[in-house]
């Protein structure tokens, strides 16, 4: 059976595939959804770290770690948002454990970039332009969301149900891990079959269209940003039929 390890974005946790996690396990998979260092249920550590040692290299570190202290092999790495940054580490460091990645309206980074260098075209130059002041003038974390509004508008969730847990559930974002840029060179990463799962929303497209270019797997979905929360049915069975391959 497969092995899924489904990776959050920024300013989430591993809550957001609360919806797609038992769709998985229905099949009689094994479904993790692990949470990075200072997100979501570990947030309360950030009172404790300097928030300059939250880089992308320690949450590489987090699920490189947890696949091999669980053991995990032919694991279907799934990366969010920010995340794409996240597996593309992870697979540079033990591609023997993966057998297919998967971007959900992920970033897909070159060698030496940041999530930073990503966003001007899957966001725009104005949040681009705000996420690096926050970087360089902000207290270590970017701000979440501040209403339901905001969660709608950047990143498609409509249903007042969804809205509002997420909104309890968000957290700061650790600046250094958007400003932390990842090494590519490992052949048998490179190697890894690959796919893209767009939500059609501004900007992701582009990036659906370097997926092509290059071969990968392209499934595209009509959602916006948060497709685990908002179509996590339609995705569940995209990551299944992924792992058949």
């Amino acid at each position: 059976m497969a092995t899924y390890v489904l990776v959050h974005g920024a300013w989430h946790g591993g809550w957001c595939w609360k919806k797609v996690v038992p769709l998985l396990r229905k099949t009689g998979a094994d479904a993790f959804a692990p949470t990075l260092t200072g997100m979501g249920e570990r947030a309360h550590l950030n009172d404790r770290l300097d928030p300059a040692g939250i880089t992308l290299d320690v949450h590489v570190q987090d699920v490189v770690q947890m696949m091999r202290y669980e053991g995990l092999s032919d694991v279907v790495l799934v990366g969010h948002a920010y995340a794409g940054m996240v597996i593309t580490g992870v697979a540079e460091e033990c591609p023997e454990l993966i057998s297919h990645m998967v971007y959900v309206n992920g970033v897909i980074p070159g060698d030496g970039e940041s999530m930073a260098d990503q966003l001007i075209p899957v966001r725009g130059e104005e949040f681009a332009a705000w996420v690096r002041d926050q970087i360089e003038n902000g207290d270590g974390f970017l701000p979440a969301p501040a209403s339901t509004e905001e969660i709608s508008r950047r990143w498609g969730i409509t249903d007042p149900d969804d809205l509002a847990w997420t909104m309890a559930k968000v957290c700061p974002q650790p600046a250094a891990a958007m400003d932390s840029s990842v090494r590519l060179g490992n052949p048998k990463a490179q190697a890894i079959p690959k796919n893209f799962v767009g939500g059609g929303e501004s900007g992701f497209d582009s990036v659906a269209e370097r997926a092509r270019a290059a071969g990968w797997g392209v499934y595209p979905v009509a959602s916006g940003h948060d497709t685990m929360i908002t179509h996590a049915g339609e995705l569940a069975d995209i990551l299944i039929k992924i792992a058949k391959e």
